[in-house]
């Protein structure tokens, strides 16, 4: 029966922590690209209503 060594779980670990913390940014950055995206389009909206 194979048994991995501390150092393979502790790489295995770092590496799921590390894709992790890839998919919190990635869909991070995407979620502030729609909020900032809505925010110009209500900004030119308020600011074609007001002229």
């Amino acid at each position: 029966m194979w048994f991995a060594s501390y150092k393979e779980v502790r790489r295995m670990v770092g590496i799921q922590a590390l894709i992790a913390t890839t998919y919190i940014l990635y869909f991070s950055l995407i979620g502030v690209t729609i909020i900032t995206f809505a925010l110009i389009i209500a900004l030119v909206v308020i600011i074609s209503k007001q002229k």
